[in-house]
This record gives structure tokens, sequence and C-alpha cells, in this order.
């Protein structure tokens, strides 16, 4: 069996080692600058892995994309990049930042400071931040993984699975950078910040996947308003106990925000439609 041959037979592996060597190839370098937790006094140099590196996801699903399918997939892919008309379905952007705005509500009125001015402040970094952060990996992680992967299981299955490699994998590692080096406290943060937060995270964007028979467009914009929304909405916190409540606070907002639409909303509204399963869209019909 041939290269080639191998590639074709096991396109999510494939896509899951390129990606990997890609992203944690470049973001290693980082640690010619910083130790780990370091990354926000790193040179601005140092930035450039950064960003090179998290174009992994988005790189590593166009070139499997065209490994395994040819120029017939890229354009498969592009289609779904066009399919724009979803109705009603736009307003789900305003979902995870919604829920994201909980923890500084939550923290008001129990009587902490928080900053309204600051966060305003973010809003334009914050949405350029998001707009850059899923062109970097959506074309990886809702364009070639999650249709592989329903392929193969039930939306639940596929999910977790989704969100485990994003989150507890990918974003795992990045973290490491910024949160490293604090023991226990990293442990935790990581868990809670990666697997956790983003496998609730990637159960919205799947039932508005499916929905919209798989618009990647719009994925891609759910993506945006989850880093958007990280950054306005993120805290400052005075002490590693009161950061490891109120990221408690946020994650178990998400998680239940994630069952409350994956039980009750997603099984209540009407049946999941995917375009014709064939290789070159790359979906199923399984929807249990």
């Amino acid at each position: 069996m041939n290269i080639k041959a191998w590639f074709v037979r096991h396109p999510i592996l494939t896509y899951l080692i390129l990606t990997m060597i890609w992203s944690f190839g470049i973001w290693s370098c980082l640690f010619l600058y910083i130790k780990p937790g370091g990354l926000m006094q790193a040179p601005p140099s140092a930035f450039i892995f950064v960003i090179l590196g998290g174009f992994g996801p988005s790189l590593s699903g166009l070139f499997t994309t065209w490994l395994v399918y040819g120029r017939e997939g890229l354009h498969a892919l592009w289609a779904r990049v066009r399919m724009g008309k979803v109705g009603r379905w736009w307003l789900a952007l305003l979902v995870i930042p919604a829920v994201t705005a909980l923890t500084p509500l939550v923290r008001w009125l129990a009587g902490y400071p928080v900053d309204s001015g600051a966060m305003l402040n973010l809003l334009g970094p914050g949405i350029a931040l998001g707009l850059t952060a899923g062109l970097m990996e959506e074309f990886g992680w809702r364009g070639f993984l999650l249709p592989h992967l329903l392929k193969r299981h039930s939306p639940l299955v596929a999910t977790l699975l989704l969100g485990l490699v994003w989150g507890g994998l990918w974003h795992g590692y990045a973290d490491y950078f910024a949160l490293g080096g604090r023991g226990l406290d990293t442990l935790l943060l990581i868990s809670m910040l990666g697997p956790i937060l983003l496998t609730a995270w990637s159960f919205i964007i799947t039932w508005v996947y499916e929905r919209t028979q798989g618009s990647l467009l719009l994925a891609y914009f759910m993506h945006a308003s989850l880093s958007s929304s990280a950054l306005i909405f993120g805290q400052t916190y005075t002490s590693a106990a009161e950061e490891m409540t109120w990221t408690a606070m946020s994650t178990g907002l998400a998680m239940l925000a994630a069952a409350c639409i994956w039980l009750f909303i997603r099984r209540s509204g009407a049946q999941a439609s995917y375009p014709t399963p064939t290789p070159l869209t790359m979906t199923s019909r399984k929807q249990r």
C-alpha cells in the first residue's frame, strides 16, 4: 500500500497527525523565548509562532481535503462556506456571547468590581481576534473533522470526540504556554478552559451545524463569537482561588447551556438536515 492510499483510507488520522505536527512543531519554538506560563511576557516576535501554529487546523483541513478528495473536495468545502442563507439561525451567534457575559454579570451582582469600560475597549480587538481564530481553525474542526466523525458516529459521540481533540489536545498545548508553571492550578485551569469548556461550546456549534445543512460559514462565525466573547468578557482576578472559582463558574454555565440546548431545544426542534452523504460533501445522515 502506498502512502497516498493510506491517507485515503485513514482521513481522520491523517488530518489529526498533520494538524498536531504543524501546530505543536511551531508552538514548541516558543520555548526559545519563554518558560511555561510566560506567554504574556514574551517579546512581540514570539507571537509570530503563536499565529502560525494557530493555522494548523485549517491548513491541515484544506490539505487533507485536497489529498483525499482532490479539487472536487475543495469545491464541496467551498460550497459549504457559501451557505449563508440560513434564516433565523444567524441569531444563534448570540448564544455563546450571552452565556459568556453571564460571568461578569454574576460577579457584579455578587459585589465584585467589574470594569465595563475595559470590556467596551476590548470590543474591537475581540472581534478581530474572533474573526482570525475562526479562519485559523474552522476549515479543520467543522470543515473536515466533524463531517468525517459524523460518518462514523452519532452527533453526541462525534461532538464529544471533537471537543476532546480540539479543547483537550490542541488547545491544551496552546494554553500551557499561558497557564503553565503553576502546578495543580495549571492542570485545573487547562482542563476547565480546554476539554470541558470547548466541548460544551462544541455541542452548541454542532446543534447549529446540523440544523443548517453543515454551513461552514455559520460555524466560522460561531467560533468567532466564542473567541471574541472570551476576550471581551474576560475578567481580572486578584488571587488564584478567585480565578479558579470564577473559571469554574464560567465553565459550569457553558455546560448548563449546552445541556439545555442538546437535551431540550435540539430534541424539540426540527429534524436535523444534512446534504447527501458522499465522499465530497463529507456529511452523514446519522442523527442519534
